[in-house]
């Protein structure tokens, strides 16, 4: 394992910090898709789901076999409990939550967040589920609304639209729009849908108060979006391993302007206070899918690089590598908290979240 800046690494669960080779059951932090830090309030957000259940979701066409616990997790990052901290669950009133990633935007009194929903179709007559092997998921775009103390949400609204088909992630610069990447394009189901990454079928879409539409195509399973600190868009590929760079237009189009070569899969982009953008990489896509099947058995290396913008472009830096997946199994999100230093990193099927501490 290579930490040329990091050392000490502990998962959590619950409010105690254990060794990520002890975590072999399912804990409170178990299955963290997507993750963020509210340096405002000094919260550290993420989504939870069941990791026994992350290959039996809505997506893979098992309805049943759906996690019904899904959850928003909000850790008071300046409050340690021991080796952990303090966190509280933040209650989703009135929907059905399956959650795939998630985006904030802070407010003086208040942080929104949109979230990928994949949900069941209900019949609306007889309110059973319906089979999604003819539908696929039912995948919408929730807006909630979370005060400052993280002790009350509230259900802005819902998105549901015939260009959200099958949405990754959010970006958001909080004027009421947001952009969104479609990793399998327009296929729900189908061969299309298993080929799509290799057919580049993947799109970004755009959503306001006006509706939504398609503005880019064209890309193999693009991930976790994010906006950087220079109002630029980034737009990390799952498959062709790197990051485009496009500039917003006025009327929401994008234009791309760059691209930034990493040579790994990529998951979710976050950015921190400093205006870095922080992404995990895949080292090994097999070892991934299989983690998907086989979630508590199944560790796949991980790797987090850092992006930094300068005069000459952009800087592109290792910062961390568990090639044999020993501490940090099957990073899909790092978060950089500055003041700190701390990466708190989590992925899709990893049964804890592990956080690293600063080189002292």
């Amino acid at each position: 394992m290579q930490a040329d800046h990091w050392t000490r690494t502990a998962s959590m669960r619950g409010h105690v910090a254990v060794r990520a080779d002890e975590a072999a059951l399912p804990g409170l932090f178990e299955s963290s898709e997507q993750e963020g830090v509210d340096a405002k309030v000094r919260e550290h957000q993420s989504s939870i789901s069941n990791i026994e259940l992350t290959d039996h979701s809505i997506q893979r066409l098992n309805v049943s076999g759906r996690s019904l616990d899904d959850r928003i997790i909000a850790m008071s990052i300046d409050e340690p409990v021991g080796a952990g901290f303090q966190y509280r669950e933040l209650e989703i009133p009135g929907a059905e939550m399956h959650f795939v990633g998630f985006t904030g935007f802070d407010y003086e009194d208040h942080t929104d967040l949109y979230l990928v929903n994949n949900k069941p179709f209900i019949d609306l007559t007889t309110r059973k589920l319906l089979d999604p092997t003819d539908k696929g998921a039912n995948t919408t775009i929730e807006h909630i609304r979370v005060n400052t103390e993280a002790e009350t949400v509230t259900v802005v609204g819902t998105f549901s639209d015939p260009h959200i088909t099958t949405p990754n992630n959010i970006a958001t610069k909080g004027d009421s729009s947001f952009y969104f990447t479609n990793d399998h394009g327009p296929h729900k189901l189908g061969y299309r849908h298993h080929l799509s990454p290799f057919l580049k079928d993947g799109e970004i879409g755009y959503c306001n108060e006006g509706g939504c539409r398609q503005v880019e195509s064209g890309i193999g399973f693009p991930n976790g979006l994010s906006f950087g600190a220079d109002g630029l868009l980034y737009v990390p590929s799952s498959f062709q391993g790197d990051v485009r760079v496009y500039r917003p237009q006025q009327d929401g189009g994008l234009e791309q302007i760059d691209t930034i070569p990493l040579s790994y899969p990529l998951d979710n982009l976050s950015l921190d206070a400093d205006g870095d953008i922080w992404v995990p990489g895949l080292p090994d896509i097999q070892q991934t899918l299989d983690g998907f099947a086989n979630p508590l058995d199944v560790t796949p290396p991980a790797s987090v690089f850092r992006i930094k913008k300068g005069q000459d472009g952009y800087q592109v830096d290792k910062v961390l590598e568990d090639g044999e997946g020993e501490i940090l199994p099957a990073a899909t999100t790092v978060v950089h908290d500055v003041k700190t230093g701390r990466l708190f990193i989590s992925g899709v099927f990893s049964p804890f979240i592990s956080v690293c501490e600063p080189k002292k």
